[in-house]
């Protein structure tokens, strides 16, 4: 009650095996910011480039921690913070790391970070505790990428990515609320299921950070109590929706990319695994204006979902990968059922 500002943190995991719960993560949960921890004694690892690769190709403002300064030796820790500082300078990359040692660093960082120029560096200590009021003061100072206060007017979207079953309750899903306002009692539209179509569905309670609240708004994560909802009928990539706002699910959507890597090259009915929003399913290329991609390229793409329909929307960042390939891009176009040549 008497905090001035409530900051989440998603934590990520850092293991190579949950790389696509990692991607699910920065593309499900919309975050304003990327805080990529480096150990002082471990060093920049291949995964660390993994993710701050991740963090450049969503357009996420990144900042870096330090830890474990406490016991890593001083030629170490200089040796990682060369490390982090090439690797930011890199073709391609061209961040300026700035190293945050006073409160007016903390000032400067926090309205330099929204354009994604300067990355922001603390070295700090759990143990003794160094440096973390600067982190903390860091954190009270940053603000929200999107512009809330406007998206509460449009029609509501919720985007699901989680659901379960309490006894005496029933269906539960949890998500974020991108757009509009929700309140208990709302006739809502929840879908799309296999065959495309969305069913109303009522809200009978709302939590917001495991507290009983009776609205809440864009930017918000929440999780809705339905009104005779099956859970089996309900995954992961579903949306509740407002009820006049007409939705329809797609099978087929085109995509501005580029190839971060592939072995070879990229030709049509490739299937990687797409994910976009809470979306997480294989697609596969069914058309392309040039004949193969390798490694850098960039081309217009048409995608086919292979199991199921899904809600997308055109102006939203997507990544595909599969197994070492990697790739990004922007939907550009989505096409409906009586659109499809």
């Amino acid at each position: 009650e008497k905090s001035t500002k409530v900051v989440t943190f998603v934590d990520l995991a850092g293991h190579e095996r949950y790389l696509k719960t990692t991607v699910f993560g920065m593309t499900a949960h919309l975050p304003d910011y990327s805080l990529l921890i480096i150990g002082a004694n471990m060093g920049i690892t291949r995964m660390t480039k993994e993710h701050l690769g991740l963090s450049l190709a969503l357009k996420v403002p990144l900042f870096i921690v330090v830890t474990k300064i406490d016991i890593c030796p001083p030629n170490v820790l200089q040796q990682t913070m060369d490390q982090v500082t090439k690797i930011l300078k890199m073709p391609g990359i061209r961040k300026l790391p700035f190293l945050v040692r006073t409160n007016d660093d903390v000032l400067v960082c926090s309205k330099t970070i929204a354009s994604e120029r300067v990355v922001p560096v603390f070295q700090i200590s759990s143990v003794t505790g160094e440096n973390v009021d600067l982190l903390r003061r860091f954190l009270n100072l940053l603000s929200p990428r999107r512009d809330w206060e406007k998206l509460r007017s449009e029609p509501s979207e919720f985007l699901i990515d989680e659901t379960f079953f309490v006894e005496g309750i029933g269906t539960i899903v949890a998500g974020t609320l991108t757009r509009g306002v929700v309140s208990t009692n709302d006739l809502m539209l929840l879908g799309p299921d296999s065959a495309g179509h969305f069913k109303p569905a009522r809200i009978r309670s709302i939590q917001a950070k495991r507290v009983p609240v009776r609205t809440v708004m864009a930017g918000h994560n929440a999780s809705f109590a339905l009104k005779n909802a099956r859970r089996a009928t309900i995954r992961k990539g579903m949306v509740l929706v407002d009820s006049s706002s007409r939705p329809r699910a797609s099978w087929e959507f085109e995509a501005e990319v580029v190839v971060l890597f592939h072995a070879t090259t990229i030709t049509k009915n490739y299937q990687p695994v797409v994910h976009c929003l809470t979306v997480r399913q294989s697609a596969r290329i069914v058309e392309m204006d040039r004949e193969l991609l390798r490694t850098g390229d960039k081309a217009t793409v048409r995608f086919r979902f292979m199991f199921r329909p899904e809600y997308l929307r055109e102006g939203v960042r997507l990544i595909f990968r599969e197994g070492r390939t990697k790739g990004l891009g922007m939907v550009s176009r989505v096409f409906f059922e009586n659109e499809i040549p």
